[in-house]
């Protein structure tokens, strides 16, 4: 079972392609919906686009509340947003009940954590930003009491005087770049406030909250010198969870200094490479699964993909063991907090998206014949890793294994991205724990070949003739050992720095 459980941690941490991958090709290749027609929500406005992007990464508020962004906000928005932001911040539980649902439930909330009485009347009045700044800044006192609150400030605005009763709070927001003017060199206090405006003025101290207090996610991260040019380096999970954001602002300034991204499948511009690794990932010689594994592994594959019930037998029969792991993983953590989506290389290359070539390193004909490559013993062994439940449960505990292993699986990657969000290398690299000198099939061909290929591009960057400065993510695996790209690095001289 440890050895199950090592595999499936192994491929989340270095395998980018079909972690990202099956998932669209089980969405669109087979489950192959009718199209819905759904009416568009309100899109913010351009400006605010990215804050609340971001927002939503961070988990911070009820995904009901996206939406109609250039409406203006109430009291039981505002309240709702800054009792979620407080519990976010500190772990703390304000309220057991839902409320976003519950008025009474957030009445109770806002006069526990604000003193405030917030009557049935005022739930539906509209706040202006004045309001909002004055939750967000007691907000940041309440949860982070040993920050500077007395500062040295000076605010010239010309209706500065509407902060009248509130100068403490705008003049910290504004002093910290959360707050900004609308123009005409006013703060606007007395308007109404926007949904768009009160989630960029939440995700600004949120973030702003996090870095100051040392929580941002620090990766798996280095700088390397010596060559013509830089290069950043930065250890990937391909799946996660809002824990990783935000990531600490060195990771993001490099990323933003950089002038080209190096990723091992881009995953933006990848229709001809979708359309090999879907051809590739079925039998196509008339044979099924079933005669490609033992009998007990293709029963509990049976088993929970009827748990599952997206995929018809006739669907689920054509998949190849490899391909079938990865069905299965994806189906398991689709309902989860962990999700493809939030990767570390998705993360990346959305920003890059418009803003900065990426390179490809390996790319989806690469990492899907290495799976074809792998023998038949090794592929069973791989779907048996997503199969097998955890090693605590008891023999007679009859329990889903589709539940089973995606607790055991959740588990694992949970642990792997506690230790990235700290910046332990050390934690990750034990989760490795490769023999760099073995000869068996795996470790030379996901391992030591990929690792050569991986570091060989490396070199390329640091010593072509462009001057431009890169940002290389590849599996965080790859980085460390003593057969991982830093270490190759390192002695072939080059200066490596580990940023945290």
């Amino acid at each position: 079972m440890k050895q199950s459980r090592k595999l499936f941690t192994i491929l989340c941490m270095s395998l980018v392609l079909c972690l990202v991958s099956i998932n669209y090709n089980f969405q669109v290749a087979y489950a192959n919906p009718a199209p819905i027609k759904q009416q568009q929500p309100e899109q913010p406005s351009i400006w605010a686009l990215e804050d609340v992007q971001m927002l939503s990464i961070y988990d911070i508020i009820d995904i009901s509340m996206f939406g109609q962004y250039q409406s203006n906000v109430t009291y039981r928005e505002l309240y709702t947003v800054g009792v979620k932001l407080y519990e976010k911040l500190t772990g703390e539980t304000v309220s057991d009940e839902d409320i976003t649902i519950d008025d009474i439930a957030l009445q109770k909330a806002a006069y526990k954590l604000f003193n405030v009485f917030l009557l049935d009347d005022n739930m539906n009045v509209v706040v202006t930003r004045k309001d909002v700044v004055d939750v967000l800044y007691k907000v940041i006192k309440k949860a982070e009491p040993t920050f500077d609150y007395e500062l040295d400030y000076s605010l010239s605005f010309d209706d500065i005087s509407s902060a009248d009763g509130n100068l403490n709070g705008v003049g910290y927001l504004v002093s910290n770049n959360l707050l900004n003017g609308i123009g005409n060199n006013k703060l606007g206090l007395e308007n109404n406030c926007t949904k768009e405006q009160l989630f960029a003025l939440t995700r600004r101290a949120y973030y702003y909250a996090i870095q100051k207090s040392d929580r941002a996610a620090k990766g798996a991260f280095w700088k390397v010198s010596g060559g013509k040019n830089t290069v950043y380096l930065l250890g990937s999970i391909h799946i996660a969870d809002s824990r990783i954001y935000p990531m600490n602002d060195d990771i993001l300034e490099a990323f933003d200094s950089s002038d080209a991204l190096a990723v091992e499948v881009n995953l933006l511009d990848s229709q001809e490479g979708i359309a090999y690794m879907q051809q590739k990932m079925v039998y196509s010689d008339g044979t099924t699964i079933d005669q490609h594994v033992s009998k007990e592994t293709y029963e509990a594959y049976e088993e929970a993909m009827k748990s599952f019930g997206v995929l018809t037998k006739e669907q689920y029969d054509l998949l190849k063991p490899w391909s079938a792991a990865f069905t299965i993983q994806n189906m398991q953590t689709a309902e989860q907090s962990i999700q493809v989506g939030l990767g570390v290389d998705v993360y990346f290359m959305s920003k890059a998206l418009f803003r900065k070539p990426i390179i490809e390193i390996e790319g989806y004909k690469f990492q899907t014949d290495l799976f074809e490559s792998f023998d038949p013993e090794f592929q069973e062994q791989f779907l048996q890793s997503v199969l097998t439940k955890p090693e605590e449960k008891a023999d007679d505990d009859e329990t889903d294994p589709a539940v089973d292993s995606m607790d055991n699986n959740v588990d694992v990657i949970a642990g792997m991205l506690e230790s990235w969000r700290k910046g332990n290398v050390e934690e990750l690299e034990e989760v490795v724990a490769y023999d760099e000198n073995a000869t068996d099939e795996f470790t030379k061909k996901f391992w030591i070949d990929r690792n050569d290929h991986m570091y060989e591009s490396v070199l390329s960057y640091l010593n072509d003739d462009s001057g431009k400065t890169y940002f290389v993510i590849v599996g965080a695996g790859h980085m460390v050992t003593n057969a991982g790209i830093v270490n190759k690095l390192e002695d072939e001289g080059y200066s490596v720095e580990q940023i945290k």
